[in-house]
């Protein structure tokens, strides 16, 4: 079994989809402004964006919430932090990493982070 890529389920399409490609500035491997579904290179494995009522179709959806993450390894969290205007990222040595959060458009969370060293 290998991870592909991990789908957010979005209200806003569009907002979203500018959201992923100016803000987070990630690359568009799939789909534009008004194809309902995009992807987005991140690494080995992808981020998508679908609209929910589109996935409400083959599926029926709960209420959104907080389920899940969308985790996100970046080089430079505390670059990425100042860039995109988020908290400071907090040093959690007992989990090895250094991560801030914010949510989409949608209200998704998505965390960031880099590696630092683990506390013995």
């Amino acid at each position: 079994m290998e991870l592909d890529h991990v789908r957010l389920l979005v209200d806003d399409y569009a907002e979203a989809f500018r959201f992923t490609r100016d803000t987070l500035g990630l690359a568009v491997t799939w789909g534009d402004e008004e194809t309902g579904y995009a992807s987005f290179a991140t690494g080995a494995a992808s981020l998508s964006i679908f609209e929910r009522s589109g996935q409400s179709e083959v599926v029926e959806l709960r209420p959104c919430g907080d389920e899940t993450m969308a985790i996100i390894r970046v080089d430079d969290v505390d670059g990425t932090a100042r860039r995109l205007g988020l908290a400071e990222p907090i040093s959690r040595p007992d989990w090895g990493i250094r991560s801030t959060c914010l949510r989409d458009p949608s209200g998704n969370l998505l965390e960031f982070y880099t590696d630092i060293p683990m506390e013995q």
